[in-house]
C-alpha cells in the first residue's frame, strides 16, 4: 500500500483521509503500515476518489506470492 506516500504527497493526514472516505483512521493505519492482510476494494476505490487518483497501481503493488 502507498497510502503514506500519497497523502504525505497531498499534505494530508491519515486522520483527513479518513474523513473524507468514511473509513475509520485504524483500517487506513493498518492499510498503510501493511498490517491488514485483506484489502477492502470499496475502501481502496473511496481512498482513490478522495487522492484524485486514476490509476490503482498508485495507490497499491501488486505481488505474486508463490
Amino acid at each position: 500500500m502507498k497510502i503514506k506516500e500519497q497523502t504525505s504527497r497531498r499534505g494530508m493526514s491519515l486522520r483527513e483521509l479518513s474523513r473524507l472516505t468514511d473509513i475509520r483512521h485504524a483500517a487506513l493505519s493498518e492499510l498503510s503500515n501493511s498490517k491488514r492482510q485483506n484489502i477492502n476494494f470499496q475502501h481502496i476505490e473511496k481512498i482513490a476518489e478522495a487522492l484524485d487518483i486514476k490509476d490503482i497501481r498508485d495507490i497499491i503493488d501488486l505481488i505474486e506470492e508463490p
